[in-house]
This record gives structure tokens, C-alpha cells and sequence, in this order.
């Protein structure tokens, strides 16, 4: 081998293994440490709820499962259980087995438009991340789904301009990252687009097909599962896809601010301390200089080329402007797929004008990447940091495209190398591997930085939780035979592998004695100590407190059946307390029966002298309209608000009748006359438009309005029969107790005879 051959292949292989192994080292350190450090935490609060389900799949099942859940990562963890390693370990396990794979497949990724050095920079500034570094290895869905992707994106391109049979893993591994968490489905925009931008999806159509099946193949037996479980295969998809701001307008981490995540940017890409500020200031200065050139570089070529601007370059040009004007204008006004679409339609335009600029493709796969990641995200009604992962590989493919670009400029030659092409990179290296080292020295050390407060307090929750665990057995051997409940309950689910109902949050010592006592507990495990009427403490650990029934201090009060979901969590506290509101719902699953009209008899419904329907649904409108009517005829109070039921694509009412009554959805202004006057809270949501449901009585139905705002009904009388129909309109149940109006809880209460 000549000289020059040796050096050639110490740059093309050599390289590449030092730069592998550095990886690989710093991967097997990092997921070391940071699992170390979790099992010492503890597990977070949907970790014990995919502990749960992976229960359940291993067979091993306490009753308590949450279907909407995705179920790649429980099913994995399920394996592990079934060889006898039962434990919170085999979840973290997985996530960072995962990690690893996908910190490797990013690698290599990076490495289809970069030298080797700015693809482990790349890769180690991914994981150098304060968002990436602080989810991983916890047992949540998104890092491992991210992992999936990574590959699916991978092989995509290796079947389009390699070998098609790449097809055979890319579809399956884009079918895997959907399965570890639903919206990572969307990666399926960037990889339509790239292989349309292949130009060769007619000669490979064989083998798309053939990874299509196989990975139909793999979703099969989930849809069967849940099929079996609720008798709609779909059910969990469509709930986790679910973008309807007004059904979480309750949800802790509801926010309808759409660049949510630009805003928090910095926390989540540089680690708080020393280097906080200015390390974050460099990234975002690399990541303008480089889109600069790099627009600069496109039109100097241009130039530099002679290209005639001949009529069809002219209209792709206007048609790429009008797509990103269009964009620009429509973006969170228009529902999420079509402005996806829209960005597919943008990068493929213009790809087709750059068309023969090298890496093009890949520059506008990634480009789309983020894009439809970020408007899923900032779309979807409930935004918490860890949903920026999606967008993070993506992000750091344009950061080192940044680096890449500046070092192109500042060229430090030595012979016939560029060796800023690899200076940079390594100082680079030098910051990421700095900025992981504090971050996982101020975790373990407790000292402030990105979610270290956090991990914290749920250590000391979980020690709380193994003491009160063990106190509960020692004192009733027979628990799991009694209905135990606590606010946390998914951890208490899994360490006394018992079900438990999904507990809503209160305000008050009595509205949770008042639910403690509807649901018959016998015992109770509370964070938070209280002097509950009916329930006595017989242990309790610093904060936790473990309660049991006193049988003699419990109350009777009148039993309401709800058919929905929503007002199951509050609609208690509005009555007063005065009456038990029963849901049929079972851990976090609200589905089936606990939301269908015409799955209960008559018999069933006239046991309750209320019926309450809030954002309900139906297997036929015609006989859950007949069986409610003849509900109220015998002498039944059915109590209705349609304004759940204002979007999407079943059991909308927007527009239509129900009971006889015209239903649409319409807004109210801040501050409408309401007649009889009352003291009313403005009618805003976040700031914004307040919508709900607005009725027009028809021929055939007499609304006699109670009380009204504008002129609009918010509570009307209809009288049928030996009973009566209480409509209520524009979400006012939830406007009471959203805003804590006590008029407003007390004029609902009145009206309908509580």
C-alpha cells in the first residue's frame, strides 16, 4: 500500500473508528452514571404507569392498566419481567439499551453529510443536551421513540440511494418509534418526502410494499389487544392523537402558547452554570452564521452557474413563496396535518429549484424533520420539555451544519487538508463533553441545573412510599383485598401491585373525604396530611400519612350517574359535596361504557335520579336519544352541556340536533349581560375567545331559559314527561369552576334542584 493510499484509508476508516469508539465510551460512561443516579431517584410518575402496563403484558397484571398508553416500551420491559427480573431496573434498562442504539444510529446519520469528527461532535452535543441528559434512562416513551426514528430516518436513506431493501427495516423502524409513543408516527413526513425526492420509488415500490406489510404485521397484535379491551381498535391512537384544546383545558400542562418550546430553548440545550449563558450564546451564533453562509453559498453558486430563471423556475419560485407565506399566515390557525403538508410541499418545491446542489436532500429531510415535529408539539393542547426530544436530532443536524459551514470560511490549510474542518469539531467535542460531565456532577452533587429539584423531591417521595408500603402489609396482610387508594397513585399501583382509581386533584380537605367516601376506600395513603371526617391515620412517615375508614362517620347523599369525561374530576365540588357523582371509569381508562349513552339499559339508568352528559358519545345516536328520552318521561333529571362535544370527527354536535335541540358552537364576549343578574367571571380562556355549546329549541322542543347571557342560553328548562332535560350551555359548569365562582357553582346547584 502506497503512502498515499495509507493515508486515504487512515482518514476514511480510521478516523471513523477513533471517532466510533470515543463514542461508544462516553455512551457506556454517561448511561452508567445517569442510571446509576436513577435508580437512587426512583422512578417518575409515568414510569410506574409503563411498569404497570408491562405488568399486564407479562401476565402478571394487578387490574389497573392504562390502554392509552403506547405499548413498545412496557411490552420490551415485559420480557424482561417474564424472565423472573421483576423490578423499576428493567425499564431503565431498556430506555438506555435504546439510547445507545440511537446515539449510534445519529452517528452514523450525521455521517451520510459530515466528516467523522463533526459527526461525533454532533452526537455528543445531542448528548450533552440538559433535555436529552435528564430523560434518559427514566422509562418514559420519548427518548427511546427519538431512538427509533433516528433509524428509520437511517435506513430510509440507505434504501433510497443504496439498497431498497433497507425498506424492510426503515417502514418496521418507523412502525416501532409510532409504538413507543404515538406522535413520533409523524417521522413518516420526512420519509414520504425523501424518497419522492429519491425519484426512485417506482423501480423500489416492490420493496416499500414488502416493509409496509411487515410492518403492519408488527401493529396487528396490538390492535387486537385493544380491541379486546375496549372494542375499538383505534382507541388509544386517536385519544394520544387528540389535539382539542377544550378537552385539556384542565390538564396541569395545558399552554396554548405555540412557541412554547422556542421560548424555554435555552434549558433545554445548554446546562445551567458557568457555562449556561455564553455556551448557549455560542450555539445559537453558530447556528445563524451557518444558515447564513449557507444561504449566501446557494446564491453565489447560482450566480457562479449562470442559471437562467426560464419561466419554470420562475413559477417554482412564486409557488415557494406563496407555500411559505401561506405558512407563515396559517400556522396554528389551521389543524397541524395540513400545515405538516404544507412544509412537505415547501421542501420538496425547493429541492426540485436546488435540484444537483450536493446533501440537498438531506439539508431539507431534516429541515422537515423539525418542522413537523414542531408544529405536532406546539400544536397539541398539552406542552412539558421532554416533548422537545422529537425536534432535538433534527436541531443538532443544523447546529454541526452551522459548524460545518463557518469552518468552510475559516480555512487553516495543511497540505490538502482543511483543518478547521476538524478543529472546530474537536473544540466542539471539548464543550459537549464538559457540559454532560456538570450536568451529571450537579445532579449527583443535588446543586441547581435543569430538573435537579425535581429529581430531588420524587427521591424522597419514593422513600416516603417504601416506608408506607411496608407499614400497610404489616398491618393488614390482606390490603390487596380492600380498596386502597392515594394521590400518587400509579407508584402505590406498582410497589403494592394492587389497582387503584385515578384520583382527581383537591382543593379541600372535605371534597376529598367526600370522594374517598363515594369510591368506598378503605384505606388511604396521602402526601399530604388532613383531618379527614371518615378516615382515622394509623401510620405516617414524616409528610405521608396512611388512613383507614371509620365505618360510623361515613354519610348517605344522592347518587348521579355521569356519562363522559371531563366532569367526572370536578363536577363533585361544583354540586356542593351534597350529592355522590359515580363515573364508570377504571384507573385512567375513561372509555366504553363510562362514556356511552346507549351501552347502559334503562333499568341501569333509572336507578339515579340525575343523569349528567358532558363530552359523551354514543354507538347510535337514534337509540341513545330514545333512551334518554324515555329515561326523563319516567320521571328522571337529565343534566346536559354539549360543549364537549364541539370538534372532532365523531359525536360532534357542532351544527346539529340532539334531543330535538339545535346545537352549534359559538363564542361569548368577556363580559355578556346575564339575566338574572349575578356576579359572573368574564368568560375567557388563557386570555382568549371563550366557545361552547348555544341551543335553539325546534318544533318539537321547549327550552324554557333559566338563565341567559346576551340573550344565549346558559341554563334552560325542558320538561318531559314526569321529568325534565337541564341544558346547560357554553361550558359553564367548568367556566364556575375553573374561576372558583361560588355564584355560579351555587346558581347551577339551584337549578337543578340540589
Amino acid at each position: 500500500m502506497t503512502k498515499i493510499n495509507h493515508l486515504k484509508y487512515i482518514r476514511s476508516h480510521g478516523l471513523n473508528l477513533i471517532c466510533l469508539v470515543i463514542l461508544l465510551i462516553t455512551l457506556f460512561l454517561v448511561v452508567y452514571y445517569r442510571l446509576k443516579l436513577q435508580m437512587s431517584i426512583g422512578p417518575f410518575w409515568d414510569t410506574y404507569a409503563y411498569l404497570a402496563n408491562a405488568l399486564e403484558y407479562a401476565g402478571m397484571g394487578t387490574g389497573y392498566m392504562e390502554l392509552d398508553r403506547p405499548p413498545l416500551l412496557p411490552f420490551l420491559t415485559s420480557l424482561i419481567f417474564r424472565m423472573g427480573f421483576v423490578s423499576e431496573v428493567a425499564i431503565y434498562l431498556v430506555d438506555g439499551l435504546l439510547f445507545i442504539l440511537g446515539s449510534i444510529g445519529l452517528y452514523q446519520l450525521f455521517k451520510l453529510r459530515f466528516n467523522p469528527m463533526e459527526s461525533l461532535a454532533g452526537s455528543l452535543l445531542f448528548i450533552s443536551f440538559p433535555i436529552t441528559l435528564a430523560w434518559l434512562g427514566v422509562g418514559y416513551v420519548d427518548m427511546a421513540a427519538v431512538s427509533f426514528s433516528i433509524w428509520a430516518v437511517y435506513t430510509t436513506v440507505l434504501a433510497v440511494n443504496r439498497n431498497p431493501r433497507f425498506f424492510f427495516l426503515a417502514f418496521p423502524l418507523a412502525m416501532m418509534a409510532f409504538l413507543t409513543r404515538f406522535t413520533a408516527g409523524f417521522i413518516v413526513f420526512p420519509l414520504v418526502l425523501y424518497i419522492l425526492m429519491g425519484k426512485h420509488y417506482l423501480r423500489q415500490f416492490k420493496e416499500m410494499i414488502t416493509g409496509l406489510i411487515i410492518s403492519i404485521f408488527l401493529i396487528i397484535p396490538y390492535l387486537a389487544y385493544i380491541y379486546q379491551k375496549t372494542s375499538d381498535p383505534f382507541f388509544s391512537i386517536t385519544w394520544s392523537l387528540s389535539f382539542r384544546a377544550e378537552s385539556f383545558q384542565e390538564h396541569f400542562a395545558y399552554s396554548s402558547d405555540v412557541f412554547y418550546y422556542i421560548h424555554n430553548l435555552q434549558s433545554f440545550i445548554s446546562t445551567q452554570g458557568i457555562l449556561h449563558n455564553w455556551f448557549y450564546y455560542i450555539l445559537i451564533s453558530i447556528l445563524i452564521i451557518g444558515v447564513i453562509i449557507y444561504i449566501y453559498n446557494i446564491l453565489r453558486d447560482w450566480k457562479g452557474r449562470e442559471v437562467t430563471l426560464n419561466s419554470a423556475k420562475i413559477v417554482k419560485i412564486i409557488l415557494l413563496i406563496l407555500l411559505g407565506v401561506g405558512f407563515i399566515f396559517t400556522f396554528s390557525k389551521i389543524n397541524y396535518i395540513y400545515s405538516s403538508v404544507l412544509v412537505l410541499l415547501i421542501g420538496y418545491v425547493a429541492y426540485d429549484l436546488l435540484r444537483g446542489r450536493p446533501n440537498m436532500d438531506l439539508d431539507i429531510l431534516f429541515f422537515t424533520w423539525f418542522m413537523v415535529q414542531f408544529i405536532t408539539q406546539s400544536l397539541f393542547a398539552i406542552k412539558v420539555d421532554r416533548y422537545f426530544l422529537t425536534m432535538a436530532p433534527a436541531l443538532t443536524y443544523f447546529l454541526i451544519l452551522g459548524l460545518h459551514e463557518i469552518s468552510g470560511k475559516i480555512r487553516i490549510n495543511w497540505q490538502d487538508f482543511n483543518l478547521s474542518r476538524y478543529i472546530m469539531p474537536c473544540l466542539m467535542i471539548i464543550l459537549a463533553l464538559s457540559a454532560t460531565s456538570i450536568y451529571l456532577n450537579d445532579v449527583q452533587q443535588e446543586k441547581d441545573n435543569y430538573l435537579v429539584a425535581d429529581f430531588v423531591k420524587n427521591q424522597v417521595i419514593d422513600d416516603y412510599m417504601d416506608v408506607m408500603v411496608q407499614d400497610l402489609r404489616n398491618y393488614d396482610p390482606t390490603y390487596q383485598n380492600k380498596t386502597v387508594q392515594s394521590e400518587v397513585w400509579p407508584g402505590f399501583v406498582w410497589k403494592l401491585k394492587t389497582s387503584m382509581k385515578q384520583q382527581p386533584t383537591f382543593n379541600t380537605t372535605p371534597e376529598l373525604n367526600h370522594w374517598l367516601e363515594k369510591n368506598h376506600v378503605d384505606y388511604y395513603i396521602s402526601l399530604n396530611p388532613a383531618d379527614l371526617q371518615s378516615y382515622q391515620p394509623i401510620a405516617q412517615y414524616n409528610n405521608m400519612t396512611l388512613y383507614q375508614i371509620n365505618p360510623n362517620a361515613t354519610t348517605n347523599k344522592t347518587k348521579m350517574l355521569y356519562i363522559g369525561q371531563g366532569w367526572q374530576n370536578y363536577m363533585d365540588q361544583v354540586l356542593g359535596l351534597k350529592a355522590f357523582v359515580l363515573h364508570e371509569s377504571q384507573g385512567r381508562l375513561v372509555i366504553g361504557k363510562a362514556t356511552e349513552i346507549d351501552s347502559h339499559s334503562l333499568e341501569e339508568l333509572q336507578q339515579y335520579p340525575y343523569i349528567l352528559l358532558y363530552n359523551f358519545k354514543w354507538h347510535n345516536q337514534h337509540d341513545a336519544e330514545e333512551l334518554l328520552l324515555n329515561y326523563v318521561e319516567s320521571g328522571g333529571t337529565l343534566v346536559i352541556d354539549a360543549s364537549g362535544n364541539m370538534e372532532g370527527m365523531y359525536y360532534n354536535l357542532d351544527e346539529a340536533v340532539f334531543l330535538n335541540t339545535s346545537i352549534s358552537k359559538k363564542s361569548l364576549p368577556v363580559n355578556p349581560k346575564i339575566q338574572p343578574a349575578l356576579n359572573f367571571s368574564p368568560f375567557l380562556s388563557d386570555g382568549e375567545t371563550w366557545y361552547g355549546a348555544h341551543y335553539e329549541p325546534t318544533n318539537q322542543s321547549q327550552i324554557q331559559p333559566l338563565v341567559t347571557a346576551d340573550g344565549n342560553i346558559l341554563i334552560g328548562e325542558q320538561k318531559i314527561g314526569k321529568g325534565r332535560i337541564i341544558w346547560i350551555g357554553y361550558n359553564l359548569v367548568w367556566h364556575a369552576f375553573h374561576l372558583e365562582n361560588q355564584e355560579e357553582m351555587k346558581l347551577i346547584r339551584d337549578n337543578m334542584g340540589i
